[in-house]
Parts: structure tokens; C-alpha cells; sequence
């Protein structure tokens, strides 16, 4: 199997998510208990999650790892070697090593490093995961050059503080109320957290990238919940929907099932501020009885093409 263009497979698990009747919540996937690996040789990810449909599961978790070039590239080690080496071990050609992986490691920021997708069935957990062949490479590289420069990194790294939960809930906070964030996917939200919340004057880049990390499994889970809560009200209450539905004449300039399900599709995510719905709540809403007393009315008032006359 092709290796994954690890952005699109991001962006298409909501919709195979809906496909399958599966709810979709990013969370951490641990591997505590018994553990089933699906191969990403034998398994892509649509296979995946309509396995995840075929056994019966309900729930679909998903975790995605953005590479951060600044938290790679701050390792001491990394940066000075490139100048001097720590003595006692041998010097590189100047530069050669460390300031290849440093350019690498910048074409890569942002770029999604991981994609891992599990359901839960019987108590075993399954998981796919889905790692970029580049992202494989550098780590490799990287593990080559710790084994001459690997004394002074780890103590550094551990003396790393935890991002604030505090500042971390407070931009969750703001995130999940802006249209353009729950309307977009998961890479453009990344992308419109680091462009709305710049590290303040003097703060450490990487230690911002891990606060944005933070606030972003925050703000993606209170969507999803936001989400859930509102089409969970709408579905309470198909009726009131449908009329709301027929009064704005959504429907009036839809001759098709296809043109009828997307128009319908446009109007629950305006209703619900920005929240995309499930295939069902769709099919639900449109089966109402007034929208199918309106879709017969329609048809019937559509008039029949014209027959062309025959040369005599």
C-alpha cells in the first residue's frame, strides 16, 4: 500500500466517521489492556473505520500528532554541535550533521507527523496507525546524532514545564466559539490557533507550541461535545426543524435528493452555528412528514418536458 498523504487522511475522518454511523472523539489512545494492531500495509483508513462499523462499534478515537520543527530543533545538542562538539566525542565535518537536520526539520513544521484511529470491542482495543515516511527518517537521524551528543539532552528536556492548564482552558475557551475554527478541519485549526494566539514577548516558541497543542485537544473535544448537544436537540425536535426548514424555502429550488440533502446539509450547519451534521440527522429530518408532503407537492407541480415534434 502507498504511503498515506497523512492531511488528507485527517481531513477525511469526520466524513468517514458520518459514513459509518461512528462518533468521532479525539482523544489519547493508550494501549492498556488487550491490544490488536491492524497493519498499515493491509489497512487504510476507510477500511479501517468501516471495520470499526462491521464489528459494531459506536466510537471512533483519533489522535493526531502535528510535527513541531522549534521542539525538535531546541535540543542544545542539536544547535551547538553544528559549531563545536562536547568533548570527549568526536567532531563532525563542520555543520554537516546537525545543520541538515535542522533544514529537514524546518520544510516539515506543521506537518501532520501521526495519525492514529482505534475502536474499543469486547474490551480490545484496535488501533490503526499511520506515521509519515519523513517524519520516520528525521527521528532515525536524530537518534544517530543522540548516541554522540545524547548526555546533556535528556535532563534539559526533562526540566521542561507542563503547559499552564489554566491559559490552556482560557484559549480552548475562545477557540471553540469562533465559525472559523469549528468549521474547518482539524489542520486548518491548528493553523488558526497559531495565527490568533502569537507567543507573547519573550516567550519560548516551543514551550507556545506545546500551550497551543493543549488548548487545541481542549477546543477540539468541547466542538465535538457542542456539536453533539446541538443536533441532539434537533433531533428532539424534527418537527419544529422541518417547519423552520420549509418557511426559510430551503427546499424550494431543490428538484433532487442529491440538491435537497446538501441544501439541507447547509442549513443545519448555519442553524447550529458552524457544526457540520451526522448523515442521519439529515435523512432523519428530511423524512418528516411535512417535507415529504412538500416533496410531493413539488413534483407534481414540475411540469413534464415537452415532446418534440417529428418531421413528417
Amino acid at each position: 500500500m502507498s504511503d498515506p498523504d497523512l492531511r488528507k487522511v485527517v481531513d477525511s475522518l469526520p466524513a468517514l466517521a458520518s459514513l459509518h454511523g461512528l462518533h468521532l472523539i479525539p482523544a489519547s489512545v493508550g494501549s492498556t489492556g488487550p491490544h490488536a494492531v491492524l497493519s498499515e500495509a493491509i489497512y487504510d483508513c476507510p477500511a479501517f473505520a468501516r471495520l470499526a462499523a462491521d464489528c459494531g462499534a459506536r466510537i471512533l478515537y483519533w489522535d493526531v500528532e502535528h510535527f513541531d520543527a522549534g521542539e525538535f530543533t531546541d535540543s542544545p545538542a542539536l544547535q551547538a554541535s553544528s559549531s563545536h562538539p562536547l568533548a570527549g566525542t568526536p567532531a563532525p565535518p563542520p555543520g554537516r550533521q546537525s545543520s541538515g537536520l535542522l533544514a529537514a526539520a524546518k520544510r516539515h513544521d506543521g506537518d501532520v507527523e501521526k495519525v492514529q484511529v482505534a475502536f474499543v470491542i469486547d474490551g480490545v482495543i484496535h488501533t490503526w496507525t499511520a506515521t509519515a515516511p519523513w517524519a520516520e527518517q528525521l527521528h532515525e537521524q536524530w537518534e544517530a546524532h543522540l548516541d554522540t551528543h545524547r548526555a546533556p539532552v535528556q535532563p534539559l528536556y526533562q526540566e521542561r514545564a507542563e503547559p499552564d492548564p489554566v491559559e490552556a482552558a482560557r484559549i480552548a475557551a475562545q477557540l471553540r466559539t469562533m465559525p472559523a475554527v469549528i468549521r474547518g478541519s482539524f489542520s486548518q485549526r491548528h493553523d488558526l490557533a497559531a495565527a490568533t494566539f502569537p507567543p507573547a514577548d519573550g516567550q519560548n516558541e516551543w514551550d507556545h507550541r506545546r500551550l497551543l497543542r493543549s488548548a487545541l485537544s481542549l477546543a477540539h473535544q468541547a466542538i465535538q461535545d457542542d456539536a453533539d448537544h446541538a443536533y441532539q436537540e434537533i433531533e428532539q425536535h424534527l418537527d419544529d426543524t422541518a417547519a423552520q426548514l420549509l418557511r426559510q424555502n430551503i427546499l424550494n429550488d431543490a428538484y433532487d435528493a442529491p440538491a435537497r440533502r446538501i441544501v439541507t446539509t447547509d442549513f443545519l450547519t448555519e442553524l447550529t452555528g458552524g457544526h457540520k451534521p451526522k448523515t442521519r440527522t439529515v435523512t432523519l429530518l428530511l423524512g418528516r412528514p411535512a417535507i415529504k408532503e412538500f416533496i410531493t407537492a413539488q413534483k407534481s407541480a414540475v411540469p413534464a418536458p415537452a415532446q418534440s415534434a417529428l418531421p413528417l
